[in-house]
């Protein structure tokens, strides 16, 4: 069993959408996704049967608009927290929230708060289906070579 990168999980978490499921294989790891427009033939979408493939989360699951209330409410500006509060209410609020997040310039700061929420999310999925893993902030880099640091705790 390979071990995941929970840098690598959030990544392909981020890119679930409503119309995808995406499967992590313990063997290979690989993750590889279905969607119904993809019009597989039985064979193909059997392989996600086998007990070596384990569904990740689905983009309910993952909680995307409670990480953004989430985010909205640690922002320090009291201004710019309230337009992504009230960019949040009603139907629309994923794109007045990224609008919003566009104009009170906290586009970047966004990505890593929701990339941060997608690696918990990761580790929990890991620890839940018993999936070894790395987290990517005990990795320091040695040129080309990644040693894991387990000093850290």
């Amino acid at each position: 069993m390979k071990k995941l990168s929970l840098k690598v999980a959030a990544g392909e978490f981020d890119m679930i959408d409503s119309e995808m499921s995406l499967f992590y294989n313990i063997e290979t790891g690989e993750f590889d996704f279905y969607a119904d427009f993809m019009d597989l033939d039985e064979d193909e979408l059997e392989k996600f049967e086998d007990d070596e493939w384990i569904a990740a989360p689905s983009q309910q699951d993952l909680g995307e608009y409670d990480i953004m209330v989430d985010f909205a409410e640690t922002v320090s500006n009291p201004h710019k927290s309230e337009l992504l509060c009230v960019a949040l209410e009603g139907k629309g609020a994923f794109r007045r929230f990224k609008d919003t997040l566009q104009r009170v310039d906290l586009t970047d700061e966004w990505y890593a708060f929701k990339h941060k929420a997608f690696v918990k999310i990761a580790r929990e999925w890991c620890e839940e289906n018993g999936i070894e893993y790395f987290d990517n902030d005990d990795v320091k880099s040695k040129g080309t070579v990644h040693v894991l640091d387990t000093k850290r705790k």
